[in-house]
């Protein structure tokens, strides 16, 4: 279970053998217990407090605590023997001058474009008898995107001649993605393509939102597999940007979030009520849809699938494959990396 803590104001503590969270509002003070045995991880995500007898607690059972802003991780508490050896780190920077960082920055953009194919053609599938004209233009969209993986499969030489030339293919592939998804939403919602910062309605509100957990539930596993978060691959390092986090992002933004977030909008789960504007035209999500997402993200993360490196395993348990299939391709443990290609049939 990952716990979420988003609310200002907040004060943890260890009580026995449990996490205790308390909340003070105007109306109020709302209490939350948590068994620690059952927390894979904490995400804080506003300001607080924290007990420093809670994190020795939190430490003894391996459990990392994860500081994010509204749109990146900055900092993460892990206990040191969660660290592997620094040969993987070594031969991480190693990579970034030979072959081996291509061939991951390749694996990275290609799983984002067929992955992006594969959700158009899931929604389009559900759509066959009710909307036949909305299939076919999803289905269409996605025969364009996925020949831009013949074009990734092509490229040859060193990393930072051919950096550009991936994020050109995975940024055509993106524009033509959202362009389609305009089609899944309520006009109302006012969602026109992807507008990140600052979101400026409902649905990029709550993309942004989920891009972001699911950031800091990848750089958990990148911090257990002890890979350096700010080297990445695809992504070009720059001072404060978790590169690396971006890279594995890649694999699982549109099977966990987009899917999430369509299905959620479509079931009137979500909905516009659990939004507000600033005057300056900024969409935020609200509490209350706060608690609607990270339930269904809690399950989207415990869905049952397939994964390159196990026959049956969950979303949350194969972002933690895919860091370990990172490190071991790194240290020479497996002589290839299988990136996260997505199966819903």
């Amino acid at each position: 279970m990952i716990i979420v803590i988003d609310s200002p104001g907040f004060a943890m503590f260890k009580r026995g053998g449990r996490i205790v969270v308390t909340y003070v509002y105007s109306d109020g003070k709302v209490t939350k217990e948590f068994a620690i045995s059952k927390v894979t991880a904490v995400i804080i995500s506003s300001s607080g407090s924290i007990s420093t007898r809670l994190l020795r607690e939190l430490a003894s059972h391996n459990i990392p605590v994860i500081f994010t802003t509204s749109y990146a991780p900055f900092g993460v508490f892990h206990p040191y023997f969660m660290h592997a050896t620094v040969i993987t780190r070594r031969e991480q920077m190693r990579a970034l001058s030979d072959s081996r960082g291509l061939f991951l920055a390749k694996a990275f953009v290609r799983a984002a474009i067929i992955n992006k194919v594969r959700v158009l053609r899931y929604f389009a599938k559900s759509r066959e008898r009710s909307d036949y004209g909305m299939a076919e233009l999803l289905s269409s969209s996605a025969d364009r995107i996925k020949k831009l993986v013949d074009r990734v499969n092509e490229l040859s030489g060193d990393l930072d001649s051919m950096r550009l030339n991936l994020m050109g293919y995975e940024g055509e592939a993106t524009q033509i993605y959202y362009d389609a998804l305009t089609q899944l939403f309520d006009p109302e919602l006012g969602f026109r393509g992807r507008d990140k910062r600052p979101p400026r309605d409902p649905v990029n509100s709550i993309l942004s939102y989920g891009y972001t957990v699911l950031n800091s539930v990848v750089h958990l596993a990148i911090a257990k597999t002890g890979l350096e978060p700010f080297a990445g691959f695809l992504h070009v390092d720059r001072s404060g940007k978790p590169s690396l986090i971006l890279d594995l992002s890649e694999e699982f933004r549109q099977p966990i979030i987009d899917v999430l977030v369509i299905s959620l909008f479509s079931r009137g789960v979500l909905k516009l009520d659990h939004f507000s504007f600033e005057d300056d035209g900024r969409c935020f999500i609200g509490k209350e849809g706060k608690v609607v997402f990270f339930n269904a993200f809690e399950s989207r993360l415990k869905s049952n699938i397939a994964s390159p490196y196990a026959k049956k395993t969950t979303f949350e348990h194969a972002i933690m494959l895919q860091a370990r299939g990172i490190a071991r391709f790194l240290i020479g443990r497996d002589i290839t990396y299988k990136p996260f290609i997505w199966k819903w049939w």
